[in-house]
């Protein structure tokens, strides 16, 4: 089993090195995203794909969902540090290849790459923030990692407005590729994880291969059509019903292979059995249809309906995703003094459905106030339940799982986000085409150009463009319905979380740590196969494999109390029954 490193005495100068390590990979990584967003529309004039740019986002988090799975076991195997450093490298790659592209399926291909790192950069930065603080405290400290994305999401777009205002979205890759690479060597440097060891042959033979071909392919299957179905491609046509059925298939043979024919799967099957776990799954699902959703559909709101231009509505957009770390740093202090998530995780699913809830009464009318005190409202409950349930989805696995759990998490949020935006775009579609044809002064050419941009409402007359944006106010309603449905499951669900007390290392195995200078038992464990939420149980075993790719993948800083090595002692379940935390009767014998 992976050791916890929960030294709750640790140096408050390593920490912070590391999540400044941390903080810059993630930030580029940010930057990347929001920058080529607002870049797409010069990106697809110079490329002459303006019809088809929106893939630019999508090939991105298509790339970002299909290796989400990935990243949290190769760490195991390979380590943090090496996984975080490919993660960024596959970010500069893409972005360097996507400088360089000539039509627009080259861009879409590059951008695939950088979706592959930027979403491993993600995974890994909560992974780490797992290995280094106390499961108590995890809340508080991912917050600090929502405080890097935000810092990211704000400088995006004025740097991918900036470039390509001036015709220089070409550098906009480059830039980003130049620092990633600064980034790669800082942290390199600046973070003090040690390597792993042990045999890399046996190492790279029990890397599941199987499943990461079919849950790549099981993923790409998927959401190509679905985020590409009504617009792109027919919903009937053969192409798109092809790839589901296939896709579909890929995904049953994924989760067979994965309970029946691999030792060491990327998503183990287990975590689904324990209720906590499960539940914090789907939520994920829904959460990440209303975070990315939200984030997509509140500028349509502000620039179709109130009429702001992109720069306004971008900076609108910032008082709303800015709160949000604070709000979640908010509530991770709240966790650790009073060691209760659940509390935080129901509340924060209540105002986040409030919410979107109360977004159904806007209209053309609501003063801006009010939109951004709704959206403020928003803040507090995405705050207080990004992070918080992953915490809630650690303290009911075992701490071997601890990278794989954080990873399925990433990955069912990042999936969430995917259909749910396919679905809200095919909702606002059909509607905003019903509520434009009832328009009878608009020609059928002005329709069509108006489902898509709101710039040909500088043609109309004054008359038209109130009834126009009253018609973008309408079909808009309806996306946000669908929002606060899925919230509204988001909020029943919370209630199934089975608050866990967190583990801890007990007084008297702290001393033996700290007295030891950070040796390492190097016997390994074996799960039993009777463990419960919360509770690991684990017995001696002479498997050294098995004990060299678990302990190798454990990831540390070396404070004063930790040995040269840079690793934390691990107690067997014999040491936890003699420190009184394991009674006899538990063991696996």
């Amino acid at each position: 089993m992976l050791c916890s490193f929960h030294n709750q005495n640790r140096d408050t100068k390593g920490l912070l090195v590391i999540y400044f390590g941390i903080g810059l990979a993630l930030i580029v990584s940010f930057i990347d995203q929001t920058a080529v967003s607002t870049a797409a529309p010069e990106i697809g004039t110079s490329l002459n794909g303006s019809a088809t740019i929106s893939w630019v986002g999508t090939s991105f988090l298509v790339g970002n969902c299909a290796f989400q799975l990935v990243y949290g076991r190769m760490s195991d195997i390979f380590g943090r540090k090496n996984m975080l450093q490919i993660a960024v490298g596959l970010l500069c790659l893409g972005n360097l290849l996507c400088s360089f592209a000539k039509t627009p399926v080259q861009l879409y291909a590059f951008r695939s790459i950088s979706g592959i790192g930027g979403g491993g950069i993600n995974n890994l930065a909560m992974i780490i923030v797992s290995d280094l603080v106390p499961l108590k405290d995890r809340g508080k400290y991912q917050g600090f990692i929502s405080a890097a994305t935000s810092t990211g999401n704000a400088i995006g777009p004025f740097v991918g407005g900036g470039l390509a205002s001036i015709g220089q979205w070409r550098w906009l890759f480059r830039l980003v590729s130049i620092l990633g690479l600064v980034v790669i060597v800082m942290d390199h440097f600046i973070l003090p994880l040690k390597p792993v060891t042990g045999d890399i042959k046996e190492k790279i033979r029990r890397v599941d291969y199987i499943g990461i071909f079919l849950s790549a392919a099981a993923t790409v299957l998927l959401l190509v059509p679905i985020s590409g179905g009504g617009s792109t491609f027919a919903w009937n046509s053969a192409l798109v019903i092809a790839l589901l059925v296939v896709g579909a298939v890929c995904g049953i043979v994924f989760v067979v292979h994965e309970i029946k024919f691999t030792r060491l799967p990327i998503l183990p099957m287990r975590i689904f059995t324990i209720r906590t776990s499960a539940f914090v799954m789907a939520q994920s699902f829904a959460i990440g249809v209303n975070y990315y959703g939200t984030i997509f559909y509140i500028p349509i709101f502000l620039q179709y309906v109130k009429s702001y231009n992109a720069l306004v509505a971008g900076a609108f957009v910032l008082v709303y995703t800015f709160p949000q770390a604070l709000w979640g740093i908010g509530g991770g202090f709240y966790i650790a003094k009073t060691n209760h998530y659940k509390r935080v995780v129901i509340a924060g699913a209540a105002l986040w459905t409030l919410a979107l809830g109360l977004q159904l009464l806007w209209t053309r009318t609501t003063s801006i106030g009010e939109v951004l005190g709704m959206l403020e409202i928003q803040a507090i409950g995405i705050g207080w339940s990004l992070q918080t349930t992953l915490v809630a989805a650690l303290a009911a696995t075992a701490d071997k799982d601890r990278a794989v759990v954080t990873a399925g998490r990433n990955f069912f949020r990042t999936l969430g986000g995917a259909f749910g935006l396919a679905v809200a775009n095919a909702v606002y579609q059909s509607r905003v085409i019903q509520e434009l044809a009832t328009i009878g002064a608009l020609t059928p050419t002005q329709r069509t150009e108006l489902v898509n941009s709101s710039l040909g409402l500088d043609a109309l007359s004054p008359e038209l463009i109130i009834q126009v944006r009253d018609a973008y106010a309408h079909a808009l309603r309806y996306v946000f319905a669908f929002f606060t449905a899925v919230s509204g499951f988001y909020f029943v669900t919370s209630f199934g979380i089975k608050e866990i007390p967190f583990r801890k290392d007990s007084a008297a195995l702290e001393a033996e740590k700290r007295a030891t200078k950070g040796d390492v038992e190097r016997g390994s464990e074996k799960e039993d196969n009777e463990e419960g939420e919360g509770r690991v149980q684990e017995i001696a075993d002479t498997d050294s494999v098995h004990s060299a790719t678990e302990h190798d993948a454990t990831l540390v800083v070396a404070p004063p109390a930790i040995g040269p090595d840079g690793l934390a002692l691990k107690p067997t379940a014999s040491r936890l029954q003699r420190e009184g935390e394991v009674p006899a009767s538990q063991h696996g014998q």
